[in-house]
């Protein structure tokens, strides 16, 4: 299965297509939107357990967003997806229709670990660490 790769470039963010770049939106504004330059997702003992996640005492792995981001890749159904929405719209907060989606698709992802199908199954928050 083909993924979509990601590039940050000015600090906008791009999705890449069949037929180029995409643009998502400015960085700033989706740091913005997840609620901050970190997001953090809290879980469980029994998903603690696994070996490969790295969570603090409290169960909470904490991460940044530009970092994620500009590793992530996207499958064909999901760059459709915010492909179709408008950059030229903005939401009732006066943000790229795009971007809003950009982030609020990402915050479900995260929130459900990658299985949106599941729902999400832990507590998060964003966390703006910048002062």
């Amino acid at each position: 299965m083909k993924r979509y790769q990601t590039d940050v470039r000015t600090d906008d963010l791009y999705i890449e297509t069949d037929d180029g770049w995409l643009t998502v939106g400015a960085m700033d504004d989706i740091c913005e939107l997840v609620g901050g330059e970190t997001y953090s997702i809290v879980y469980g003992k029994r998903q603690q357990a696994v070996s490969w996640l790295d969570t603090d005492d409290e169960g909470t792995l904490t991460f940044d967003v530009r970092e994620t981001l500009a590793e992530m890749s996207y499958d064909k159904e999901f760059v459709s997806t915010v492909a179709d929405v408008p950059i030229t719209e903005s939401d009732d907060e006066g943000y790229p229709l795009r971007t809003s989606v950009f982030a609020d698709l990402m915050m479900r992802i995260w929130d459900s670990k990658g299985n949106l199908e599941a729902g999400p199954e832990t507590q998060t928050t964003g966390d703006d660490t910048s002062t």
